[in-house]
């Protein structure tokens, strides 16, 4: 079998979807970083929703029944906790995956060095490179100890290796506001970079354009977080410039809310405007507080219905 990086099943978890996040992963975070988002996995896996994405991931696949059984990594159960971080600096494209888990490093070591992969060492660390990323940096994983992994780009990975002893971490303010926003969420997201700034790595002249108006530019933070249940619960918050700002921009989203909902009519875009009738949009001060409330056998039945699943229904 030809082994690949860990980023390929960790990136299939994370498409399918806390207390208050790892002290220690976020410490590997860089003191720059403006976007940090995390998923508690231990907690959403015992959820309705977590089970569901569980039943979703293609278990009976040879190819990944044999990536278990080489590797002795499953990442349906040897997940606890992840947080990804990044500058959100386009110049540098520079980002961390951060991982809380269960690894056999040795074993899977072993494997890439039988398949004459390079491993380099740095500071007792062994390092894996691979290609090229999506914005031509090279990539890196590198297993830190027994339970937490770093992949990224190369310098951010080493980066993260030197952190493991050193005092310098990310700005306490934000560390102390992602404390609390993901004490109460399952996934999180918390961003202290301009929504406008992202505008140069989107695709497409509209999408571009729509990132760059007057009232986009306005949002200088942002946040958001789900709780799964029963009912899965999506809150989010955008911090505007002024109060006037934020008024403004609410009235925006409300318009556009409302307008989804009266044009769905059937299948995904029914389904969709369907719950779109729970949104709720708040402007208090320079805040902007959404909030919306899904029945999770709704969720579920969206998901299949958008995927074509045809899986047979938990029991």
């Amino acid at each position: 079998m030809k082994i690949r990086f860990l980023i390929v099943p960790l990136a299939c978890i994370l498409a399918g979807v806390a207390s208050a996040a790892d002290a220690q992963l976020l410490k590997l975070v860089m003191p720059d970083a403006k976007v940090v988002s995390g998923i508690d996995f231990d907690r959403v896996k015992s959820t309705p929703f977590g089970q569901f994405v569980l039943s979703q991931l293609p278990s009976g696949d040879s190819g990944f029944r044999e990536f278990v059984a080489v590797t002795g990594f499953d990442p349906r159960q040897d997940i606890y906790e992840v947080v990804m971080a990044s500058p959100a600096d386009v110049q540098k494209k520079s980002g961390l995956l951060l991982v809380r888990g269960r690894f056999d490093g040795q074993r899977i070591l072993a494997l890439f060095k039988a398949e004459g992969k390079t491993v380099e060492m740095y500071r007792g660390v062994s390092i894996l490179s691979g290609g090229q990323g999506a914005h031509g940096v090279a990539n890196a994983l590198a297993f830190l100890d027994g339970s937490t992994v770093a992949a990224g780009d190369v310098a951010s990975v080493r980066t993260a290796i030197d952190r493991r002893s050193s005092s310098v971490g990310m700005d306490p303010a934000l560390a102390d506001k992602i404390n609390r926003i993901s004490a109460n969420q399952d996934a999180w997201v918390f961003s202290i970079a301009p929504i406008s700034a992202f505008a140069p790595v989107m695709h497409g002249k509209n999408a571009k354009g729509a990132l760059q108006g007057d009232l986009i530019q306005a949002i200088e933070q942002s946040s958001g977080g789900i709780k799964f249940g029963n009912t899965i619960e999506i809150s989010g918050e955008l911090t505007a410039r002024t109060d006037k700002d934020a008024s403004s921009l609410a009235d925006v989203v409300k318009f556009f809310a409302n307008m989804a909902a009266m044009q769905g009519s059937g299948g995904n875009a029914g389904q969709f405007a369907a719950l779109l009738q729970s949104l709720t949009v708040n402007a208090e001060a320079r805040a902007v507080k959404l909030f919306v409330s899904i029945p999770e056998n709704d969720l579920e039945a969206l998901i299949k219905l958008s995927s074509g699943s045809t899986r047979t229904p938990r029991i």
